[in-house]
């Protein structure tokens, strides 16, 4: 029996820190290696929606849940957030003023948290405040799962940069990706896409790097979660028989 889809909470209890934009794109370099992807959208200004919206129907598919709207009369809550069938990846946009059961509900239904963190101090202060405040939450308590912290819209070789990487390397939860503050991801969130599917562009194809380590740490704090089969490395299909003079791919 298949394992139950991955559940990837973006959040961060202050605004403006780049949660849309980490999770749209976290959605596309999954669907781009073969996975079937829903995206959530908790956020009550729908901006992950809207970007959905303007999405190429021809590029890899990404199914939006929008998690912000109430059922209509005719519908229950819970008919009215399920997922597509055969999901195998669901990254939830989370909201800054998730609070009380909103978040309770968020945390619970999470395997992976990733809190983005802008290179400013009011943004390293409330950033620090939210993560002491998740970690010692009681849901996060009763069932501790992986958190990593994504530094957001950096300059390299800056002050405000370094200072940054100096507190996160003061924090109990690893820095697990770095993106850079590139008008390319303003670009391709005009259009629907995320960086990886910009292949033609320079800029996008330098960050594309920082995805796929984003993506490969995910997938080795999950393990018990079985990749999709265009996901999955060669060597793990079935091997041929011993005796079989044929080579393998």
């Amino acid at each position: 029996m298949d394992s139950p889809a991955r559940r990837i909470l973006i959040i961060n209890g202050k605004g403006g820190c780049g949660k849309t934009t980490i999770a749209t794109n976290l959605a596309v370099a999954y669907a781009c290696s073969g996975a079937s992807v829903a995206l959530l959208d908790n956020d009550p200004q729908a901006s992950s929606s809207y970007w959905a919206e303007q999405r190429d129907p021809k590029l890899p598919p990404i199914r939006v849940v929008a998690k912000h709207e109430r059922p209509s009369m005719y519908q229950t809550q819970s008919f009215h957030h399920r997922l597509p069938a055969g999901t195998d990846i669901v990254i939830v946009d989370g909201h800054s003023n998730a609070r009380g059961r909103d978040l309770e509900s968020l945390l619970r239904q999470t395997d992976i948290i990733l809190v983005p963190m802008l290179p400013s101090s009011i943004d390293i202060r409330a950033g620090g405040k939210f993560i002491t405040d998740l970690l010692t939450h009681r849901i996060y308590r009763s069932a501790p799962r992986p958190v990593g912290v994504i530094a957001n819209r950096v300059q390299p070789n800056t002050q405000t940069h370094e200072k940054l990487m100096q507190f996160l390397g003061c924090l109990d939860v690893p820095a697990v990706a770095q993106f850079r503050d590139s008008p390319v991801y303003t670009d391709a969130a005009e259009i629907g896409q995320g960086v990886v599917d910009m292949k033609d562009c320079r800029a996008a194809r330098k960050e594309t790097a920082q995805w796929k380590q984003l993506m490969q740490w995910i997938d080795q704090q999950t393990p018990n979660h079985r990749a999709p089969a265009r996901m999955r490395p060669r060597s793990a299909e079935r091997k041929k028989p011993l005796g079989d003079s044929a080579t393998t791919a």
